[in-house]
Formats: C-alpha cells, sequence, structure tokens
C-alpha cells in the first residue's frame, strides 16, 4: 500500500504535534518540581495541575504542598490518588495516616495504620499504635476545668512560639509584617518572614501592648522563634542563614546574644554546633542559663526532627548536643522542647507518637540517672486534630501553646490556659530500690551489681552498689522486668520482678543475695578446670569486639563471678598481613579491647593476666609468602583465653 504526500503530512504533522505535546508536559512537570524544591507551594500545586499524566510522584508531591499550606482536605484527595496508582511507597501511607488523622477520620486512619504496620512492622510508631488501635477514644474526653483561650492579639498571619520574658512579658514569632516599605516574603506560605515581638502578661493570663523586639536581633529573614534565661539578660534565636544580607539556605541555625544595656542586645553570633548540612532551632533554656533543649535533623538522629541537649560550660562555650534517645524521639519529628526545671517536666510536640493529629504535644519526666519517663500525650483541649506545639507552663496551671487548629484568627494562633493540673498525677516516675544483703548473715553487701532487663532480654540499666548495699532503678510502671544481681563469691541470683499490681508512683522492693552454697560441696578450682572458653575473632586490621562476639564474653564474666579465684589468661593473634611490628601493636590492642570489657564488667584485673604475640603463633601455614583464602587468615586473627590457676 502506498501512502501518498497528503497522507505524509499529515502523519508527520500528528507526530510533530505529538512531540510538541510531549514536551510541554515535561517542562510543565519539571517547572512544577522546581517550585516544589523552592517551598514554593501554592505555585508548585497550579503548575502540578497543568501536568496531564499525572504519576505518584506528582500525586505525592500535590499532596505534601497541600499539608505545608495546611488544607488538609486537598491534602486527603491527592493522597487518596496516590493511593490509587497502587505505586505508593510505605511511607505515603503513614503520611495518608496521619492527614486523615488530622480530618478527623480516626477509623480510616487506622485502617491505614495497619496497612503501613504490615509494610514495614519494624516502625516503631506502627507498633505502639497496635498495641491500642482506639487510644485517641481518651484523648478526646476534654479535661473540663481546663479554660483554652485564643488570644486577641493574634492575626492572620502565623503567631506562635510565646517564651517568659522578665518575669510579667512574653517573646514570640510573627509573620504580621516587617516595617520596612519593600517586604520579601518566604516562598513556604508566602508570607513575610519571621520576627520577634513583645507583649504583657494581664491578669487573666492575656497578653497586651504588643512591641516590636530589638533590631538588632530582627534582620531581614527568619528572627524567630527565641529564649531566655530567668534575668532575660541571655538570649537563644533561631535565625536563617544568611550573609551580607542575602540568604544562603533554607536552614536554620541557633544564634546567642546579650543583653548590653537595658533595651539592647548584641549582634547574635552563631554556636559553634550548627551547620550548613542541618537545621537547629526551637531551643529552650533553663532559668540558669546553663541547660539548652532544642530540635534538630542533625545527622545520627532517630528520623526526622530529634530533641537534644547541651550543656554551657563555665566558660561560656557549648558542649556538644547529646540526642535525648528514643524514649523522647521517633522516626518522625519532636519539636518545640520546653523544660520546667524545677519540676523536672520536660513538655514538646512529636507526630511520632499516639495523638490526635499532626503535632501533639508531650509531656515526660526526667529522672536523676538522666533518663526520662514514658511520654504522656497531653490529650484535649491542649491537644486537637491539627499541629499544637509551643507549649510553656506555670506552677499554677496556666501558660500558653500555639495551635493552628480551626477556629484561630487564620494561620498559627498563640492560646492561654489555665487550670492545667491534672497531667501532674499522671506523670509517674517508678524506681525499683532495695538492699542486697547476704542471705545467712544479713550483712549489707558493697560492689554488688544489680542489672535490668525488660521481657524481651534487652538491658535497661544497672547500679554497683555502695557500703549500705542499696541500690536504686527507675522503670516504666506497670511493667515486668528481669533483675540479675551478682557478686564476686555469691551464687548470681535471677528474679522476675513483676510490677502491675503496684499502684502507687515509687515501688520499693527488698532484694537479697544467697551465697554461693555449691561451694562446700565442689572444688571450684576443679569445676573450673572443665571449662573450655571459645577463641574470639575479629574483621581484618581490626581490634573492636564485633557485637555478637559480645555474648561470648559475657559468659566469661558470669564465669568469672561463678569461679571468683579464677585467674584468666587473656592472649590475641594477628594473621601474617602486615609487618612485624604492627602486628604486634595490633594483637596488644586486642587483648586490652578485651580486658577493658571485663574490667567495665566488674572483673578486678588482678584477676586477668595480659598477652599479645603478634603473628608468632599462627594455627595454620598462612604465614608470610603462603597464598591462603580470606577464611583461613580469619582463623589466626583471634583472642585466646584459659585459667592459670587450674589444679590438673
Amino acid at each position: 500500500m502506498k501512502i501518498n504526500i497528503k497522507q505524509t503530512l499529515i502523519l508527520l504533522s500528528i507526530s510533530l504535534f505529538m512531540g510538541m505535546s510531549v514536551q510541554a508536559q515535561s517542562l510543565r512537570l519539571k517547572k512544577a518540581d522546581k517550585y516544589y524544591h523552592e517551598f514554593s507551594y501554592d505555585k508548585a500545586i497550579k503548575a502540578y495541575k497543568k501536568v496531564e499524566d499525572k504519576t505518584a510522584s506528582v500525586y505525592r508531591n500535590m499532596a505534601k504542598s497541600y499539608e505545608m499550606l495546611g488544607d488538609m482536605t486537598q491534602a486527603e484527595s491527592q493522597y487518596s490518588n496516590l493511593m490509587n496508582t497502587g505505586k505508593y511507597q510505605p511511607q505515603d501511607v503513614y503520611d495518608y495516616a496521619s492527614v486523615l488523622m488530622m480530618n478527623k477520620r480516626y477509623d480510616e486512619a487506622g485502617n491505614w495504620m495497619q496497612k503501613y504496620y504490615k509494610l514495614n512492622p519494624q516502625d516503631h510508631r506502627a507498633a505502639v499504635f497496635m498495641k491500642n488501635p482506639t487510644y485517641y477514644k481518651d484523648l478526646l474526653k476534654t479535661d473540663p476545668k481546663v479554660m483554652l483561650n485564643n488570644l486577641s492579639i493574634n492575626t492572620p498571619y502565623e503567631d506562635f512560639s510565646a517564651t517568659y520574658y522578665r518575669g510579667d512579658q512574653v517573646v514570640f514569632a510573627s509573620s504580621r509584617g516587617k516595617s520596612d516599605i519593600v517586604s520579601k516574603n518566604w516562598n513556604g506560605n508566602n508570607q513575610p518572614f519571621l520576627d520577634l515581638y513583645k507583649a504583657d502578661i494581664s491578669g487573666d493570663n492575656s497578653l497586651t501592648d504588643v512591641v516590636k523586639f530589638d533590631e538588632n536581633v530582627n534582620k531581614q529573614y527568619h528572627d524567630a522563634p527565641a529564649t531566655f534565661n530567668k534575668a532575660g539578660d541571655y538570649m537563644i534565636v533561631t535565625r536563617n542563614v544568611y550573609n551580607d544580607k542575602k540568604l544562603q539556605d533554607n536552614k536554620l541555625m541557633l544564634y546567642e546574644s546579650q543583653l548590653e544595656s537595658d533595651t539592647y542586645w548584641s549582634i547574635p553570633k552563631v554556636l559553634p554546633f550548627n551547620s550548613t548540612d542541618y537545621s537547629c532551632g526551637q531551643a529552650t533554656l533553663s532559668p540558669d542559663g546553663k541547660t539548652m533543649y532544642f530540635a534538630s535533623d542533625m545527622p545520627g538522629g532517630l528520623g526526622g526532627v530529634d530533641i537534644y541537649k547541651a550543656d554551657r560550660r563555665p566558660d561560656g562555650s557549648w558542649a556538644t548536643p547529646v540526642n535525648l534517645g528514643d524514649r523522647i524521639n521517633t522516626e518522625g519529628n519532636e519539636m518545640f522542647p520546653y523544660f520546667d526545671a524545677k519540676h523536672g517536666y520536660l513538655f514538646y510536640s512529636s507526630n511520632g507518637l499516639p495523638g490526635l493529629g499532626g503535632l501533639d504535644i508531650f509531656v515526660s519526666k526526667a529522672r536523676r540517672d538522666g533518663s526520662y519517663t514514658v511520654p504522656l500525650n497531653m490529650g484535649s483541649p491542649i491537644n486537637s486534630n491539627m499541629d499544637d506545639f509551643s507549649f510553656i507552663y506555670k506552677d499554677d496551671g496556666s501558660g500558653f501553646l500555639s495551635s493552628n487548629r480551626i477556629g484561630g484568627h487564620g494561620d498559627d494562633d498563640i492560646y492561654s490556659f489555665r487550670n492545667l493540673m491534672k497531667f501532674q498525677d499522671e506523670v509517674q516516675d517508678c524506681y525499683i530500690s532495695g538492699v542486697v544483703t547476704d542471705k545467712v548473715t544479713q550483712e549489707k553487701l558493697d560492689f554488688a551489681k544489680v542489672y535490668l532487663y525488660d521481657q524481651a532480654g534487652k538491658e535497661l540499666g544497672n547500679y554497683q552498689t555502695k557500703q549500705d548495699g542499696k541500690y536504686v532503678l527507675p522503670i516504666d510502671c506497670g511493667g515486668v522486668y528481669k533483675m540479675i544481681t551478682m557478686h564476686d563469691g555469691y551464687e548470681k541470683s535471677t528474679a522476675t520482678v513483676d510490677c502491675k499490681q503496684f499502684d502507687t508512683p515509687n515501688i520499693v522492693k527488698d532484694f537479697a543475695l544467697t551465697k554461693y552454697i555449691d561451694l562446700k560441696k565442689e572444688d571450684p578450682k576443679e569445676k573450673m578446670c572443665d571449662v573450655r572458653i571459645k577463641p574470639l575473632y575479629y574483621d581484618l586490621d581490626k581490634f573492636f569486639i564485633r557485637y555478637k562476639d559480645k555474648v561470648e564474653l559475657d559468659k566469661i564474666v558470669a564465669l568469672m563471678h561463678k569461679y571468683p579465684s579464677a585467674v584468666l589468661e587473656v592472649a590475641s593473634h594477628t594473621d601474617s598481613r602486615a609487618t612485624y611490628q604492627y602486628n604486634v601493636t595490633l594483637s596488644k590492642n586486642r587483648t586490652n579491647s578485651v580486658v577493658k570489657y571485663l574490667t567495665e564488667h566488674g572483673i578486678n584485673t588482678d584477676r586477668l593476666v595480659a598477652k599479645w604475640f603478634g603473628e608468632l603463633r599462627l594455627t595454620n601455614a598462612c604465614s608470610d609468602g603462603v597464598k591462603c583464602t580470606e577464611a583461613e587468615h580469619q582463623m589466626n586473627r583471634r583472642t585466646e583465653f584459659r585459667f592459670l590457676n587450674c589444679v590438673r
């Protein structure tokens, strides 16, 4: 069949049109993606709408854009479209469930959380949800005594993060506008950049007489929120990274400033642990200004944004921040901490713990050993189905929080509250404590080591007794635990402690060690000589103990406690690779690693004989110049053990 010129032209026209259409489609998508990554979510949405063949990625970015702009109805719709493509990722399922919660569709959200759990059962958030899928019903029960009030100082813009300042004032963050004629807006919400404002606290816990804060702090971009010491002469403020009045990045950093006169503050200086690779912000200071909690997405966290703690040295510098760990932080975001130093309460917001939707406010109590109690959701009316954060509190039950809940002035608003006292009875701080004694003589034993484990066998803590024989170990009220107590010359004692029977916040349990009775029947040296200890092996050119080998070392610790007169030789070796002198040093380091582990677990150095031989004592023919497999070389990289005082 011949194709004439007319048909050829028609086909070429169609092909050209299709090519132009595909090219236009690609340009629209690139433009939309550009807006999205620039945080221009409103522009990104308009551009994505023009993309005809929407992929899972397009629906995902549209959903997140609507979510960032606070339009949860449209966010839910786009997540639904994403689910219908069948090309969703596990995180998409979790995000969809989160948006459904913010739209108060709790039962449907629960169904998607169950799906997420099947996709990612290792996720702590999903595992906690599965234990109590209807938890939200209790959180929705509003405390009638709590009085919550949306303040008249709020605007249609962002108003949030009130912090106490000089007793009868607060300083808060707001995007209500700059004082200069030409004002730039932030792409994220198309509002002016944040500045600090100051207001007076009235008798009914309202805020009045709003004025702008110091001009040395309020500059061109985000300069909020802030926190102050009790004296009001030292401040930490969250700011954008910029230089020569030009915004360098959307990252946030923490800056410090000193009050130089009654009204003027020094030009803020960046704190040393900040980086352009991650953000730090939303700090809260202890009254003396020596401790700071803040939020950051720095590497090494548990996921998203975590809460960190940093101490201020006597010279005014700040020590390296410490992550508060998995009791406080989750795979989600933990933000806006506030620490009540008087009572040890840590208030913060999280979307990774069971809540009512968005960020919920939680409270945990800091313990004497540096750990924290199980976080408690503050419930309604403190929390809502939207973002609730920036909580501050006084002893009389009054304080302030921020929220973008429905019924506000427009965006984030500051709310005051009164009569909030109930949570103090619900935050429990439990301990197991007692005295370790000799069962026969009732003598109080010092240097006894008490270990606490959960039901899964994870060590939760340990305590070494002093002359009074006393021990104290923090626990979660209502849990079931295993306690193992050891002391040289005594039999190991194991007990299961069921704390579900205790209703009081403090648990006292006496625990006695029994003397090693079998010593009267068997010669421990004879029995000791029957014990054969497996060698420890190492990776190439390493002297660190492998995680799996710590189980074997723990067995050695138990043997040394079981046979208190035993003297153990610890001898390490290397393969033949590298120089002779290098291998001597490497084997010495291997021995030192083992000795360090044993002594840290209660074995006296007088009972250990440390030796190292480098490549002198190979177990096979793999000497210099001999070609061997990696498995054969592995047999030489070892630490061997033997008891030196056997009678045989």
